[in-house]
Order: structure tokens, then sequence, then C-alpha cells
């Protein structure tokens, strides 16, 4: 049996099962929602005789009775035929009928309809939307919006030394991460990395520890390394650097992906070698790609440096955050005001730079 046909034996064999959990996933969750709005608009109270906040109704909904529900429900609802009683995991895998009957006429038009309607009312209450104080309670705020109004320019000095600090935190992260991102891209790129076990066994892993790292914030990366090599701005250009890496590997790894495959067939074809492959085949095709990529993430991490200084990675959130505590508004007004001129001449800058390079 050819290696096509092991794989398309896999999918159908696999198909059935992505379909019942995606159906039983969504189904589940829907239980859980209407569980947690039942309870929401019951008027349950809590010992102290308050209405129950959203975290204590969290603890009280019935998972593991959702999950074996919504487990049976998938189960039944797998077994329908046909356009309209097709399950939305169906649908999703095995994709559906263009020309079928319009979303209102089927089950799976309906429960997509209700369950995004449940979702945006359960955000609502988990979340604790209170439009009322917003509105009504805007005098609390005036003292800060008027300082805000009328900055001060006790602070202009520092700010701008520590702003200067900020940007070169921001270029040094980015600096640092563009080789490793370079090397790691090649690896994470499915289409480079299909040919063996170990290359997709590598793909798989560097995939993994990428999503890992990016989805911890640079601040917490930033407190990390704070408690390594202290409080300073070095702290903090490695907090972005790491966040850079995994980011830009993502970036440039799905550019990869998305080449002209011509000349990488050309090359093979007359016996180069998987380095000639990479040099002549792939790198011309995605350098412009890089470049842009590499100046929109110099762009965040200016924004994202200004944050991390609020827990003491250097830059002009240093003298932030303890001038927002103290209620020191005119002077906060002055440092918000060179933040967003620095990101909105950053912002102008890098969008002409892709604009050129692209």
């Amino acid at each position: 049996m050819s290696k096509g046909a092991r794989r398309s034996a896999w999918r159908r064999v696999l198909e059935p099962f992505q379909v019942f959990l995606i159906d039983a996933g969504l189904i589940g969750l829907g239980i859980l929602m209407v569980e947690l709005l039942v309870i929401s608009f019951s008027g349950r109270r809590s010992p102290t005789g308050f209405l129950l906040p959203a975290e204590e109704i969290l603890d009280l909904l019935h998972y593991g009775r959702a999950a074996l529900g919504a487990a049976l429900a998938a189960l039944v609802w797998g077994r329908a035929e046909g356009g309209v009683a097709i399950s939305p995991g169906a649908a999703l895998i095995r994709g559906v009928d263009a020309a079928g009957p319009p979303w209102t006429r089927t089950l799976r038009g309906w429960f997509s309809f209700l369950l995004a309607e449940a979702t945006f009312f359960t955000g609502w209450l988990v979340t604790e939307v209170q439009l009322m104080q917003f509105l009504t309670q805007f005098d609390k705020a005036q003292d800060m919006v008027r300082g805000l109004l009328n900055p001060s320019s006790a602070v202009l000095h520092q700010g701008l030394v520590l702003l200067v600090q900020t940007i070169f935190l921001a270029f040094m992260a980015t600096a640092f991460a563009i080789p490793m991102a370079f090397v790691i891209a090649f690896m994470a790129a499915r289409n480079l990395t299909r040919g063996t076990f170990w290359s997709r066994s590598l793909y798989t892993f560097t995939r993994t520890v990428m999503n890992l790292t990016r989805a911890v914030e640079p601040l917490v990366w930033a407190l990390i390394f704070i408690s390594w090599v202290g409080i300073g701005p070095f702290a903090g250009v490695l907090a972005l650097w790491l966040h850079s890496i995994a980011a830009l590997t993502k970036l440039y790894s799905e550019q990869i992906e998305n080449i002209d495959t011509g000349p990488v067939d050309a090359i093979t074809a007359t016996g180069g070698s998987m380095l000639q492959v990479m040099r002549y085949g792939v790198v011309p095709q995605v350098i412009p790609p890089f470049l842009s990529f590499t100046i929109y993430r110099w762009d965040i991490n200016v924004r994202m440096s200004t944050i991390i200084g609020f827990v003491g990675g250097g830059g002009i959130g240093y003298i932030l955050k303890p001038r927002v505590d103290l209620g020191q508004w005119g002077e906060v007004g002055t440092l918000v005001l060179l933040i967003a001129g620095t990101v909105w001449a950053m912002d102008i800058l890098s969008a002409k730079i892709r604009e050129k390079i692209v």
C-alpha cells in the first residue's frame, strides 16, 4: 500500500472520531452555558445573602453530567444523514453542499445560532458587565481625565530618556530573536518536514514548544527574568526576546508553508541537496515577507515594552506605574502622550517600510 493510500485509510478511520469530538464539545459547551444562565437568573444567593458571583456559579456547574449528556447527544446526532440534520462536526470535517438548504432550515444552523447567542449572554454574565455604572458614575474618573488632559512638564526630561531606552529595549529584543526564529522556522514548516518520521516529530516538537512559549505573556516572562538577572531593562529585553522568537517563528514558518513549490521541485529534480533547496529555492522567496514581519514585530515590542516596565523590566513603564498608583495624573498624562506619540510614529514608519519591501 502506498503512503498516500495509508494516509487516506487513516483519515477514514479518524474522521468519525473527529466528528464526535467536535459535536460533543459544542453540545457540552451549550449545555454548560444554559445551566449557567439558568442559575444566574434563578436569583440564587450565597450564604452572605448576596447574589452568586460568576466564579461561584462556575463552580456549581455539573461538568461531568454535561460531558456525558453531550457525548450521548453527539452519538445520536452523528448518525443523522442529509443536509438538514447533518451535525456541526460532520459539516466541518466533511464539508456541506453549497447548494444545500439555507441555515434557517437546518438543525445545525439553528444550533449554531443559539450557541452564539448563549455565548454572548454567558460572556456578559461571566465578565460582570455593568453598563449603568459605566454610564452614570463618570464623576469618579473626572480627576484622572482632567490630569491626563493637563500634562505636567516635571517628568518630561526623565520620560524622554526612558523613552529612548524603551525603543532600544524593543530593538535589542527583536534583533536577538531574528536569527533564532529564522532557523527554527524551517523546522516548524509543515511542507519541509513531512518526509520522514523524525522530521515530522521535529515539526510537532518545535510547534508545541513555540506555542507554549507564545502562550505565556511577556509580562510573566519579565517576572521570571527579573528574578534571574535582577530589575532593569535587560530583564525586559530577555522577556520580549523569548516571546518574539515564538511569535516570529510562527509568522516565518507560515510564510515558508505558502511558498511557490516550483523552484523547490526544480532544484530537487536536478539532484540538489536539502541545503541547496533551502538556499536557492526557499530563502529568496521568504526574505521580503520576513523583513516585513520583523519590522512589524519591532513595532509590537515597542508597545509591549511600556508594560514590561510596570514590573521592573525597564523603559518608560518603570516610572509610569508608581505615578499611576499615586494618582499623579498630570505626570501620567505626559508619559502617556510620549508613549502615544512614539507608537504613532513607529506605526507610520513601519507601515512605510513594509510597503516598500513587500
